[in-house]
């Protein structure tokens, strides 16, 4: 499959919907107070640069990333 820039917009949207999702699910937030949390990351900033290709993992993965940030383990953020 070949990627687009309008298949990778798919991807990157449709994993920040899945992780703000899941955000808010857990640390019992809005949707948007949680997808404003998330786009504010550097979680996010990684995500959204295409030649990351982290558009192509999963919402989980892209979780677990932005837990790391969250508690400043930039080691397994990097790690991951």
């Amino acid at each position: 499959m070949k990627l687009t820039k309008r298949s990778i917009q798919f991807c990157i949207d449709t994993v920040t919907a899945r992780v703000a999702q899941r955000l808010a699910q857990e640390k019992q937030m809005s949707n948007t107070d949680a997808l404003c949390y998330f786009m504010a990351s550097e979680t996010y900033c990684l995500l959204i640069e295409p030649k990351s290709y982290l558009f192509l993992e999963s919402a989980e993965y892209t979780l677990d990333m932005l837990d790391a940030e969250i508690k400043g383990d930039w080691d397994h953020w990097l790690e991951i």
